[in-house]
């Protein structure tokens, strides 16, 4: 059965990077995937073989490494994470129970993940750290109005985490189509802002308020995470629950978040690609913590290593919900997070590791072939500032300008 045309070519395009793969390592003194790996991988791939949870690691060290010989390598096939993760979500696993995309509010699952309780945070913070938001701000909403300016069509625009919408050129956007569909999971927070920010009539006369779970899953691992802790004996049957129930994710379908009938000229995902992902993994920590204790040093690695699994395919699917619904899409992203400290001069400076808040330290790397990348740029966000008694977080963001491929019979996937 031939893959759903939105994410075809980066099927063709994975698949034609592990043939040439193959093809090279014997050549290599020290590959960073082995022959035997990369023929394995080729089978999982296909579906011919059951994956295992070690084989998520190299799947994802191939979409790295071709990244990376890609950039070096002109010639050999572009193949990125993305595409690689794009590609894995249409391989179904042995004996699975595929899950549905339900894009609808489970009033449960929001008040479990505590969706409100983060939307006011977010107010708290921004209130706190006022610089650094609006310099993002600024920079964020003149990406998105260079957008804007790219799109030909000036019919419909879409939003996707609207939320407090403070970098966001939102009367630029009603002013600037026919119709402007903001969507976020938060209705109150979204009403909040539309009132304060769009008071001429005929402005919010064009806004349509869409309130929707942007994974469309987050009622079912709710429901997933309390029945395999309640019925856990002990502990590590729990752990092992849980590390099976992230295992399990894949989508029945690719997700799509407009109807079939409605197709936007402009898309915007604004700072979302991040945000889909991090708050199960809080939320079943807390489950687990609750009816236990503190899951154990020694297996917090393996803990984190499971669940980073589930954000990076949550991610992908967000992804793939842009693709085939616009004219043109804008993603901007956070991708670096960096902890930072004050030193004995007072100087605010980054400490430790950085986080790789997508996997790869760059968000080019997780846009997969269904899109053309058409523009790029990078700021850095000072989310909050150091103090004598706790550190501060700035942020590498980018955004990126995306269009369907380009195809010798136009438009389309190759």
């Amino acid at each position: 059965m031939l893959p759903d045309p939105r994410v075809a070519a980066a099927v063709v395009a994975v698949d034609r990077a592990l043939v040439w793969y193959v093809g090279e390592v014997p050549l290599a003194e020290r590959p960073p995937i082995s022959l035997a790996q990369a023929e394995h991988l080729r089978e999982v791939m296909a579906g011919t073989c059951p994956r295992s949870n070690e084989d998520f690691e190299i799947i994802v060290n191939f979409g790295r490494t071709m990244y990376r010989i890609g950039q070096l390598e002109p010639s050999a096939p572009q193949v990125n994470l993305g595409d690689t993760l794009t590609a894995l979500s249409l391989v179904p696993q042995s004996g699975e129970k595929p899950w549905i995309f339900d894009a609808a509010i489970d009033a449960d699952a929001f008040a479990k993940l505590q969706f409100r309780e983060t939307s006011e945070w977010i107010g708290k913070t921004r209130r706190e750290n006022r610089e650094g938001w609006s310099s993002h701000a600024q920079k964020n909403r003149a990406f998105i109005e260079d957008g804007v300016r790219r799109t030909q069509g000036r019919g419909l625009a879409v939003i996707l985490g609207a939320g407090h919408a403070f970098d966001l050129p939102l009367a630029e956007l009603a002013r600037s189509f026919e119709k402007l569909v903001l969507v976020d999971i938060d209705a109150e927070a979204m009403s909040a802002t539309v009132a304060g920010v769009l008071k001429d009539p005929g402005l919010r006369a064009r806004t349509e308020l869409r309130f929707l779970d942007l994974t469309g899953v987050n009622g079912q691992f709710v429901q997933r995470v309390d029945e395999a802790v309640a019925s856990a004996t002990n502990a590590a049957e729990a752990r092992d629950r849980l590390e099976v129930l992230c295992g399990t994710y894949r989508l029945a379908a690719p997700p799509r978040l407009l109807p079939p009938s409605e197709r936007a000229d402009l898309l915007v995902s604004s700072c979302v690609l991040s945000q889909v992902a991090w708050p199960q993994r809080v939320y079943a920590k807390r489950v687990y913590e609750r009816r236990f204790s503190a899951v154990p040093g020694p297996l917090e690695l393996r803990w984190a290593r499971h669940f980073t699994d589930l954000e990076l395919r949550l991610q992908q699917d967000h992804l793939t919900s842009l693709a085939g619904v616009a004219e043109q899409v804008v993603l901007t992203c956070d991708v670096v997070n960096n902890a930072t400290v004050l030193d004995n001069a007072g100087t605010e400076h980054k400490s430790g590791r950085s986080t790789l808040a997508l996997g790869v330290p760059s968000l080019l790397e997780r846009v997969p072939k269904i899109f053309q990348i058409e523009g790029h740029a990078s700021w850095e966000w000072g989310r909050y500032k150091a103090t004598r008694t706790g550190k501060g977080l700035r942020m590498d963001v980018e955004g990126a300008r995306l269009t369907e491929p380009q195809t010798p019979n136009g438009r389309g996937v190759p």
